[in-house]
């Protein structure tokens, strides 16, 4: 079988700890206050990832990117929304009788605790299975996340924008302006995204650090994987551990 090409990525918001309604009721979430009556739109994104992998089915892989970050519970969310998908028989979306979370087409990256490491985490994780880096990039989030995933952190992090996809669902509320507290903290996030590409300063790699009730590690690749060549895929980083970070205008293996 040829290795795949094509990461599609489902940025994950919340926790779906279990129950008999299989993540309709919002009760059996773990999320924030102003995420309220959200939980639906989070569904939706699992189905859209799934389909975007049911179109490019031979080529693509999908990652569930999300970390433990409540501390009521080490499930990570990442891994919620693959139970989701399991539970729900993909939603009848993919013609296959095997369990895709326990295949190689469904990855679970469950250390990211921001959109940026949402797609870093992701990358470097489907280096880390299949030792060749994605030629093509779809991301599933809310579509008022566009601007920063797209032209923030892929930019950033250097991947091709023309190789890039974007599939955009947002909770109630955003298109219509109802929602004036999220609406400015979207403003607010690019912001602060602008001013840090790489999330390294004080106030984002904090607010990263509030979101780690289990200390997940942090650390560019996973943290069985050795820092060399061979195993980093040409990945120029730089600093030790958890405090290593991609050098800003080194060029990248998918380039």
């Amino acid at each position: 079988m040829a290795l795949p090409n094509h990461l599609i990525i489902v940025c994950c918001h919340g926790i779906w700890t279990g129950g008999p309604s299989n993540g309709t009721n919002e009760d059996e979430w773990l999320i924030a206050d102003f995420q309220r009556g959200e939980t639906d739109t989070f569904i939706e994104h699992i189905k859209a990832g799934i389909r975007c992998l049911a179109q490019d089915y031979d080529n693509a892989v999908l990652a569930f990117s999300g970390g433990p970050t409540r501390k009521e519970t080490a499930l990570s969310e990442a891994q919620s929304y693959a139970n989701i998908a399991s539970n729900h028989g993909y939603f009848n979306l993919i013609n296959s009788s095997q369990d895709l979370v326990n295949s190689s087409k469904i990855l679970i990256e469950d250390r990211a605790l921001d959109s940026y490491h949402n797609v870093l985490f992701s990358f470097t994780l489907f280096y880390a299975r299949f030792h060749t880096w994605p030629a093509f990039l779809t991301i599933v989030s809310h579509a008022f996340k566009k601007f920063r995933l797209i032209d923030g952190h892929c930019a950033a992090i250097g991947f091709p924008l023309e190789k890039t996809a974007f599939v955009g669902i947002d909770p109630p509320g955003m298109a219509s302006g109802e929602n004036e507290d999220a609406i400015k903290g979207v403003g607010q996030a690019v912001d602060d995204w602008t001013a840090d590409p790489h999330g390294r300063g004080e106030k984002l790699a904090g607010k990263r650090a509030k979101r780690n009730p289990w200390g997940v590690w942090q650390g560019v690749f996973e943290e069985k994987v050795g820092k060399d060549d061979s195993t980093m895929g040409k990945l120029v980083t730089e600093g030790v551990g958890e405090k290593e970070t991609l050098v800003e205008d080194a060029p990248r293996p998918w380039q």
